[in-house]
């Protein structure tokens, strides 16, 4: 383009009317911040923000997982004949693991003699009064890692044994890894 044509679509420009002027050059920076926006990267705060909560709701969700065991182990121990009062204490290792259901997209291309196949994956979404949501297909619990019961009658065999019995079969765990102890 010649400096003179420039010059005369500049010219040509400035000949508009104020509110051509006007909508043109909200348009103009429009595009310019939608150009800005995809270079610079998002805000590290709010990046992190997100990643806390949702790190909380996970470690809420751990949480609430582990006192349910614990509440069902004692009121499972207190039945027991001889436990008596029972306390516990359960140890988790992890968080709770969402799996998401994924669309698998496959494409074989053949050209000549080579095969090549190419692979996308992409997180089914589900809508809900507005708001879009990964869709949950396998909610993982944490593993339990030992569990501690405290009773009134730790300090007899049979008992000691009927309990390590019940709590190694109810929360599929080795015998090593439960430990009874009497009350004090």
């Amino acid at each position: 383009m010649k400096l003179s044509e420039i010059k005369k679509r500049f010219f040509s420009f400035s000949k508009l009317d104020r509110r051509t002027k006007i909508i043109l050059a909200a348009g103009l920076i429009g595009i310019a911040l939608i150009f800005i926006s995809e270079i610079v990267p998002g805000s590290p705060a709010a990046e992190s923000e997100a990643e806390e909560i949702s790190d909380d709701i996970v470690t809420e969700d751990s949480y609430q997982y582990k006192r349910q065991i614990e509440s069902e182990l004692i009121e499972m121990l207190s039945q027991i004949k001889g436990v008596g009062s029972v306390s516990a204490m359960v140890t988790i290792e992890g968080t709770t693991e969402y799996v998401y259901a994924e669309e698998l997209d496959t494409a074989t291309d053949k050209d000549g003699e080579q095969l090549s196949e190419r692979y996308q994956n992409q997180i089914v979404m589900t809508e809900k009064d507005g708001e879009k949501k990964a869709l949950v297909k396998q909610i993982i619990k944490p593993k339990i890692g030992g569990v501690v019961i405290v009773c009134d009658g730790g300090s007899n065999t049979s008992v000691n044994e009927r309990v390590i019995k019940a709590v190694s079969t109810a929360l599929n765990l080795p015998a090593s890894k439960i430990c009874v102890e009497c009350r004090k």
